[in-house]
């Protein structure tokens, strides 16, 4: 006979167990229950979203929500790649453009972007990420205006970056749920609802709104390849050297873009000087003088540096100024010369003390340039080119004594070994040392600059070399560099009729022969040629062949051919 107490204890067994097993239930299955109170007021942050292509052609419409009453929304990122432009829809039905793309990222398909609206509401994101075992909510598309939120237990959690969540959720949803907001039981947003790659797996999965919020650009942003693949325009940094470095690296070869963005750093940073002279030298670039003085003015009213905007404003009509007779009022030479003088009066930096040389010198005022340019030698701007600068305006005086010694002053900027950056200043030396006869020195600077350029060097180069040698009697120097020149441009006549000429003063009757004949192959009517062989072919007793050469020679207009055969 069984015991009357055994049946209640073994019936309460038997009910624990049951509430146990539908509790497991409870948290691996989709919770349908009633709106929270704080839906109808959530729901007004929740929007739709539209992207087009550069045609206008819809590409995607999904959804997303403000996260700041500043305008600032967030998305999926799938929907925005490829867009020229995209649109939101409020609660109220009311349609918005998006404006500027602010962060985003394709791993984890989140994109924050700014939307022209003057007032919107917000959801708040959640202080903490939630925890395995606590209910989320996913509240439905605008576009289902029926439909009621969908809770679930979240039953796992993985953290990326060290602080955000990434939460799996035990409910299938329909892809028009996409982007929909994941919210915790205080009406905070957890995250973005997203599909399970996988057809037919029974999960979804929420990337976390904080790390959507915290997307943003920086100066690299300019070559991201998740914001490139966003063709609407990205917002600008926060800080002002990254987005002045930004828009450097972004470049000016989509004119209207760079002045869209050195726009939005004029409003985001209107104490910063960048923003005025990128956008009026910009402007002055487009031939649009009177409103890139506009901009100049505006920074100086903005309490911009003055030097600065003065420097600019300077160099730009300097820029303008060469060779352009059409240029408005306060856009010639002596204008730029003033706007420098303004520019040293603020603040005496040798930068502008530079272009203030290089402006006399457009001016042809070459003694003045000159004192400038050997002004700046004195400061922490001494350098190569500046001496160099210099050395010009004493050649523009014939003054090629001073010219020399500004020269020398460029090359003893370096020192040996000598690297390429001294180039410049050997070849401009050689050029003046020639000019004065001081052949051998000529020589020694260009071997110098065949050292540092290596083998970049023309025929031309070589040719000039070989005339400075035979100056100097350096012969095997010379011949070696005509070889050269003739190896660089075989089809050049001349540089073989040099080299017979310079075998012929060797003696070197037969290598002379030789170049006289390749070059009158090259040039049949190159009368010095068929002159040169003429000679050589007398050296060797062929008197006839040489009488013939000299005729052709006379014949192609050769003075000095036909005094010989008169002779």
């Amino acid at each position: 006979m069984r015991d009357s107490n055994t049946a209640p204890t073994m019936h309460k067994i038997q009910l624990h167990k049951l509430l146990l097993a539908t509790l497991m239930l409870a948290s691996t299955l989709p919770l349908i229950a009633q709106a929270p109170k704080w839906q109808k007021k959530v729901r007004k942050a929740q929007i739709t979203v539209q992207t087009f292509d550069q045609q206008g052609k819809l590409l995607h419409s999904t959804n997303g929500f403000f996260i700041d009453a500043q305008g600032n929304a967030v998305s999926d990122y799938s929907s925005f790649r490829g867009a020229a432009s995209a649109t939101v829809v409020d609660n109220n039905g009311r349609q918005y453009a998006v404006t500027r793309i602010c962060g985003a990222n394709s791993l984890y398909d989140v994109v924050r972007f700014k939307v022209d609206i003057k007032k919107n509401d917000f959801l708040t994101t959640a202080s903490s990420n939630a925890k395995s075992g606590d209910l989320a909510i996913v509240l439905p598309s605008l576009n289902d205006k029926d439909a009621e939120p969908t809770q679930a237990i979240i039953n796992d959690i993985q953290t990326f970056n060290e602080i955000y969540a990434y939460y799996t959720l035990p409910i299938t949803l329909s892809e028009q749920s996409t982007s929909c907001p994941v919210m915790n039981e205080a009406g905070e947003v957890l995250g973005l609802w997203q599909m399970s790659a996988t057809r037919g797996d029974e999960k979804s999965f929420a990337v976390s709104a904080t790390y959507a919020t915290s997307l943003s650009t920086n100066a690299l942003s300019a070559n991201n390849n998740d914001l490139r693949e966003i063709l609407i325009p990205k917002a600008l940094p926060d800080d002002a050297a990254q987005a002045s470095s930004f828009i450097y690296l972004l470049g000016t070869r989509d004119t209207s873009l760079y002045l869209s963005y050195v726009t939005d750093f004029i409003a985001k940073f209107p104490s910063e000087t960048n923003g005025y002279t990128m956008k009026a030298e910009m402007l002055a670039g487009q031939g649009k003088y009177n409103d890139a003085d506009a901009v100049w003015m505006e920074g100086l009213k903005a309490k911009a540096a003055a030097d600065e905007i003065h420097y600019s404003h300077a160099r730009s009509i300097y820029a303008a100024a060469q060779g352009n007779k059409s240029l408005p009022q306060g856009w010639t030479l002596d204008d730029a010369i003033s706007e420098i003088a303004q520019a040293k009066e603020a603040n005496p930096l040798p930068l502008y003390t530079a272009m203030e040389g290089h402006i006399l010198y457009a001016q042809q005022k070459y003694a003045d340039a000159a004192a400038r340019f050997e002004q700046v030698c004195t400061t922490n701007l001494r350098s190569s080119e500046h001496f160099l600068y210099a050395a010009q305006c004493h050649q523009m005086q014939n003054d090629t004594l001073g010219a020399l010694a500004m020269q020398d002053s460029a090359v003893a900027c370096y020192t040996k070994p000598y690297t390429a950056d001294v180039a410049p200043a050997l070849l401009m030396r050689a050029s003046t040392l020639m000019s004065l006869q001081r052949y051998r020195e000529a020589v020694a600077d260009l071997i110098e600059y065949e050292y540092v350029v290596g083998s970049k060097l023309n025929s031309n180069f070589y040719y000039q070399r070989s005339q400075a040698a035979i100056n100097c009697r350096m012969f095997q120097q010379a011949l070696n560099d005509l070889e050269e020149a003739a190896r660089l441009s075989p089809e050049e006549a001349l540089f073989q009729a040099e080299l017979a000429a310079l075998h012929y003063r060797f003696g070197n009757h037969e290598e002379a022969e030789q170049a006289a004949r390749k070059a009158i192959a090259i040039d049949k009517d190159f009368a010095d040629a068929h002159r040169i062989l003429s000679v050589c072919l007398k050296a060797q007793g062929k008197e006839v062949e040489a009488r013939t050469e000299l005729q052709q020679a006379a014949a192609l207009g050769d003075e000095i051919a036909r005094r010989m055969l008169e002779q």
